[in-house]
């Protein structure tokens, strides 16, 4: 990465450091750095030990039944290591949630004691990288679902879950991401995490329309078939105007809201309410993300 060097008064010259490595040093107000010189190289090392961020877990009986929702919550708070107090036999649990997130792993168990730790050394530095993945995802998944539906129908309900199970997976690493990243600016931080949020729910709402579909007989139709890809070109838009700012992409995205309002409404009884409800819901949802566009805007 390129740094910029700042002269000062006494001649003295500075650089800033990355933030993210500042973050992961666990460098203070009043830090002593290791400088040292190597050719044309400089090198910056921190002696001093790292802080881990450590949570504890203490089952009560049915308390286990929340437990993977509570280890998905600390993970996106980005906490590091997880003790887990539990009388109970809880491993293949464990095992279960630890194949929703990425980097995890049960690292020592004990009959009443388990220590969850990430090993993954994930760099959380990419982060554009990392959000970029998980658009990415969620546009491919509704359009996945869209050729599913009028096409073949060969999705079950196993693989549907898996494929929404794997987008979570990513989502909850971008929200873990974020709040492992620090910004200059907090509110940018946190428009960032309810964006990533909001990308988890308009995941799942592709998730219903797609098993709507599995569990029901509804007669599917052209202008059915308009109105989701209408409504996914909405959310194609959200994706354009993320990279772009440009407000004539988000005047497009609200009048494409709309357009998918409207032409839900000329949909027969026979056409599915449940579609199109599911259609207009996550079109509203894209539209709604360029709010925290504007407010993440320079």
């Amino acid at each position: 990465m390129i740094r910029k060097v700042i002269k000062q008064a006494n001649q003295a010259y500075t650089i800033t450091l990355p933030i993210e490595w500042v973050r992961e040093n666990n460098i203070d107000k009043n830090p002593e750095i290791e400088v040292s010189l190597q050719d044309k190289s400089l090198i910056i090392t921190n002696n001093k030990e790292v802080s881990v961020k450590k949570e504890k877990i203490i089952l009560e009986n049915s308390e286990r039944i929340g437990l993977g929702r509570r280890i998905h919550a600390l993970y996106a708070k980005g906490v590091d290591e997880i003790e887990i107090i539990s009388k109970e036999d809880i491993s293949s649990k464990l095992t279960e949630v630890m194949a929703e997130l990425i980097g995890y792993a049960v690292v020592s168990q004990s009959k009443t004691s388990y220590v969850i730790k990430d090993v993954g050394g994930g760099n959380y530095s990419n982060l554009d990288e990392i959000f970029k993945r998980v658009f990415q995802m969620v546009l491919i998944f509704y359009e996945s679902a869209i050729e599913d539906i009028f096409g073949k129908e060969t999705e079950t309900e196993l693989s549907l879950s898996n494929r929404d199970k794997e987008i979570n997976k990513f989502c909850l690493f971008l929200e873990r991401a974020i709040n492992k990243m620090s910004y200059s600016d907090p509110i940018k931080g946190r428009a960032l995490f309810t964006y990533s949020f909001s990308l988890e729910k308009i995941g799942d709402e592709i998730h219903r329309l797609w098993k709507a579909n599995i569990n029901s007989k509804t007669k599917k139709t052209e202008k059915l078939k308009e109105l989701l890809l209408l409504s996914k070109e909405g959310l194609d838009l959200s994706f354009d105007f993320y990279y772009s700012k440009e407000m004539a992409v988000a005047e497009k995205i609200y009048k494409t809201k709309e357009k998918v309002r409207k032409n839900s409404e000329s949909l027969s009884k026979q056409e599915s309410f449940d579609f199109a409800r599911h259609a207009i819901k996550i079109v509203e949802d894209s539209a709604d993300l360029n709010h925290l566009n504007l407010i993440m805007k320079d």
